[in-house]
């Protein structure tokens, strides 16, 4: 009797608690979440600080995400609170913190058990399908990021969409090998996609439709949806991307192993007192190191995801990457989604700020640039072998790129260069791959939409942190993006400029349209033209006081041709291995090259 009687208790609790829009019921448990408003009558929900698997602790680190018998907890789990990021530096980048400065304050308090999202919630009753879900993968350089600091509220409440903050690990966490079958590597790529397939699985309990999922990333984020758009674990998981400022088919976006991991591998063991071999030891004894003592000793190598040498492993274990992403795409070998994408007008401008402006005054000459512009272009070519007594022939590569990018008049004003030089590093870099992969998207017959975003700013406090000559760097189009000019409890604390709100309605607009209809102009209320990206009329929303599509004399398809065709071919026959009798034929090659390039581009 009394059992039939505590069951029936439990029965009607957990009705009421049907009935809360605070608490949620998961497989793991019951979830008890928070409101969050600016004034009464605005608030959304959040669930904070979700395990979507088990901690990636002691045999766990240096493992993909353990996501069987995930989490579970017996009665009511407090999800009022954010977990700490995944290990990082306690500080962001210099060149980052200009814009980082103005959505957080403080330090950066990570913690090795991070692998958790974050739901947030629009209130009132969902539509019949469910809500719209955006998942954002942050961005960071693999190497920093913490979900708290991108605060949706303004998306959520103002567009009704569900938005999912997710963790990953990142640095030597998420991208550490073993060059065998004991580390693999590229877990942060296996955590992201943890926390997609467990939105796929849940977030119908939340109100969300688990068959409208739209991926959204920058920087690293964005390279990151495009491995995912490759991997078939990703497949099914998503069914739109927003891919920002990405540059997801450079050579530098991803790393293959190489004699300078051979030496970092043995610097590392040896500083921590490890062996080389066998490798299980050697990955006992990395996973008894402290956890914020090995990332801070190797914060400085480049880790980015890595293209797994398929030697190293045996038949069971499917690589995450094979290949250069660019490989995938040219073979049709991608999930086919509907895309949107773009960059910034000047992505590396606080970044090359100071190479431009030394001795600029002094230096605005045709000399200067052919000096610079190698330079930069050469930073991420494959360093060369030295054993074999070869030598790039660098002149072939120098005189393609002042082919493209010498002005027709000789530099006098130092304006100009600087213009000049930002157009290269945003073209190379960012720019030309983004063409190229709405490109891709739109020979496959997908819905896609392409941008550049030139609206600088208006709000003093942003403005001046920048080089008064600058419009756009990388990260501040997240201004609109995110509604930062709606943040109250932004770290500026002042007010913004109504234009900065307006472009923010606008912006936010689009992109939720895009998530929901695969259209960012659908039934959109201003008078505004967003054309669609098509192989015939590739055309690109120059975000702007104008909001106007491109045309020749706005944007340089040229450039974008260089890059994703000329080039390429120009750096393949120039590094070839030539002594001797081998240097004609390279003459030779790259003779018909150039007037191949006369006559097509």
């Amino acid at each position: 009797m009394f059992r039939n009687f505590n069951l029936q208790l439990l029965f009607v609790i957990y009705a009421s608690l049907a009935q809360d829009p605070l608490t949620v019921m998961i497989p793991q448990g019951l979830l008890q979440g928070k409101e969050i408003s600016l004034i009464r009558t605005q608030r959304i929900y959040g669930f904070l600080g979700i395990p979507y698997a088990k901690p990636p602790l002691r045999e766990l680190r240096f493992a993909p995400p353990k996501t069987e018998d995930l989490p579970a907890w017996n009665g009511i789990r407090n999800a009022t609170d954010f977990a700490k990021p995944c290990l990082q530096a306690e500080k962001y980048k210099s060149e980052d913190m200009a814009f980082m400065s103005l959505i957080t304050e403080g330090p950066i308090d990570s913690d090795e058990d991070c692998l958790y999202l974050n739901v947030f919630v629009p209130y009132g009753t969902p539509p019949s399908e469910g809500f719209t879900v955006i998942v954002w993968i942050h961005p960071g350089n693999f190497t920093s990021g913490d979900p708290k600091v991108w605060n949706p509220y303004t998306l959520v409440h103002r567009q009704r969409i569900i938005f999912v903050t997710i963790a990953y690990r990142l640095n030597i966490m998420g991208f550490f090998t073993s060059l065998d079958e004991e580390a693999r590597g590229n877990y942060g790529l296996l955590d992201q996609q943890a926390a997609i397939t467990w939105v796929k699985n849940n977030i119908q309990n939340f109100g969300g439709n688990p068959n409208n999922i739209c991926l959204m990333g920058y920087g690293a984020g964005a390279t990151s949806i495009g491995l995912h758009m490759i991997n078939s674990g990703s497949k099914g998981l998503f069914s739109k991307a927003i891919v920002m400022s990405g540059g997801i088919f450079n050579q530098n976006a991803l790393r293959t192993n190489n004699a300078a991991y051979e030496d970092f591998l043995d610097d590392l063991i040896k500083y921590f007192g490890c062996s080389r071999t066998p490798s299980s030891l050697m990955m006992r004894c990395l996973r008894r190191v402290e956890g914020k003592k090995i990332v801070q000793y190797t914060l400085d190598f480049g880790w980015k995801p890595l293209i797994e040498s398929v030697d190293f492993y045996n038949s069971s274990h499917t690589p995450f990457i094979k290949e250069p992403l660019k490989n995938y795409f040219s073979r049709g070998t991608f999930e086919k989604i509907p895309l949107l994408t773009g960059y910034t007008n000047m992505e590396h401008v606080l970044q090359l700020t100071e190479i431009i402006e030394q001795d600029l005054s002094i230096n605005a000459t045709d000399e200067y640039l052919l000096n610079l512009l190698p330079e930069l272009a050469n930073w991420d070519l494959l360093p060369i072998n030295e054993t074999n007594n070869c030598s790039y022939n660098l002149n072939h590569i120098t005189e393609s790129i002042m082919f493209c990018y010498r002005p027709s008049l000789p530099l006098q004003e130092t304006d100009v260069l600087r213009k000049l030089v930002i157009d290269f590093a945003t073209e190379k870099d960012v720019a030309a791959s983004t063409f190229l992969h709405a490109s891709y998207m739109s020979e496959a017959n997908q819905e896609t939409y392409m941008y550049r975003f030139d609206m600088k700013p208006s709000t003093q406090i942003v403005v001046e942190k920048l080089p008064s000559w600058a419009s756009v760097p990388h990260l501040f189009d997240l201004i609109y993006v995110w509604g930062v000019p709606y943040w109250v409890s932004s770290p500026a604390r002042q007010e913004w400029d109504v234009r900065d709100k307006r472009t923010s309605d606008i912006v936010m607009l689009f992109w939720t349209n895009f998530a929901k209809y695969s259209n960012p102009a659908e039934n959109f209320p201003y008078p505004i033209r967003w054309d669609r990206f098509t192989p015939e009329n590739p055309g690109v929303l120059i975000i702007d006081r104008t909001f106007n599509m491109s045309d020749h004399t706005r944007l340089n398809y040229k450039a974008f041709e260089f890059w994703n065709d000329y080039y390429p071919k120009v750096v393949e026959i120039a590094t070839e291995c030539c002594n001797g009798a081998d240097s004609i034929k390279l003459r030779i090659n790259l003779m018909i090259l150039f007037m191949y390039y006369l006559m097509y581009f």
